[in-house]
């Protein structure tokens, strides 16, 4: 079973809760990149990130009176995710090769790094998943999407929308710092595609969240996109990011939607429900 079958939490803080979790997101990332420039952090740094998200959502959810433990999906539901997430990844490819046989640009009939190198790979997408993935998923899509759904109507599906929508945007937002202060990047067009992407993806994660709930999953659609499992050598051609990203986030939310349906669920999806408090609500 894809879904756990929880409802959304009821949160006793009031908007000035989560506005301030994700302030001080921005202000101590601020000063990570700004104490380590580089493309990406050190390893024992980037393990420290990812435990002060853990940690900043946990105290986050005590605020608002709601216990981490009920929110986490069940050990039963990871071989479904990791089927759903496979076979994602499985179609992508078979894709991919068909475009390299067929010399599409972009796309070149040579194994990948990751085909050549297995163990390599995995041992980066473990550490994705571990320190990046997991913690920015809790706190975004866990916490801050949830809370917002909350605020911004309940179990409802205008409640459901603003949360993916406005976490979505805090998503895109979250990742300036690394764009001004690490990458030396400016205000342009790079910029705004930049953020248009990475709102798309927002867009994507809440989507799969709402639709199944399940942190497991959506984390590891979130690692696996950080580190694309190619067999083949793929290179997308910049002014086709955009276009790539809009193909790769609908087949991701379909796929989903359509392995919660045939999964036999006929109930709204977890966001959209009218249940009334759930088990995760209380100390």
């Amino acid at each position: 079973m894809l879904r756990p079958p929880l409802g959304l939490p009821e949160f006793d803080g009031g908007p000035l809760v989560p506005v301030a979790t994700y302030l001080l997101t921005i202000g101590v990332l601020s000063g990570l990149v700004a104490f380590s420039p580089g493309p990406s952090p050190p390893p024992v740094l980037g393990m420290a990130w990812g435990g002060f998200l853990v940690l900043l959502t946990v105290a986050a959810l005590r605020v608002e009176t709601v216990r981490l433990r009920p929110l986490l999906p069940p050990r039963r539901t990871l071989v479904p995710v990791v089927g759903v997430v496979a076979a994602f990844w499985a179609l992508y490819n078979l894709v991919a090769v068909a475009l390299a046989l067929g010399s599409a640009p972009g796309f070149e009939a040579t194994l990948s790094r990751t085909a050549t190198h297995p163990l390599l790979y995995l041992g980066a997408l473990l550490s994705s998943l571990l320190f990046t993935a997991i913690p920015e998923e809790l706190l975004f899509r866990t916490y801050l999407q949830q809370k917002f759904t909350s605020l911004a109507g309940g179990a409802t599906r205008r409640g459901a929308l603003s949360g993916i929508g406005i976490v979505a945007v805090l998503f895109a937002l979250f990742h300036l710092p690394r764009w001004f202060l690490a990458s030396g990047h400016g205000v342009g067009t790079p910029l705004a595609g930049r953020l248009i992407g990475l709102a798309l993806m927002g867009l994507a994660y809440g989507s799969v969240y709402a639709l199944t709930g399940n942190l497991w999953l959506v984390a590891l659609f979130h690692a696996s996109m950080n580190y694309p499992p190619f067999v083949v050598a793929v290179t997308v051609p910049s002014e086709l990011h955009l276009v790539a990203g809009v193909v790769e986030y609908a087949a991701m939310v379909s796929l989903v939607y359509l392995t919660v349906r045939l999964s036999g669920h006929q109930e709204p999806p977890l966001a959209w429900s009218r249940r009334g408090p759930s088990p995760s609500t209380g100390d």
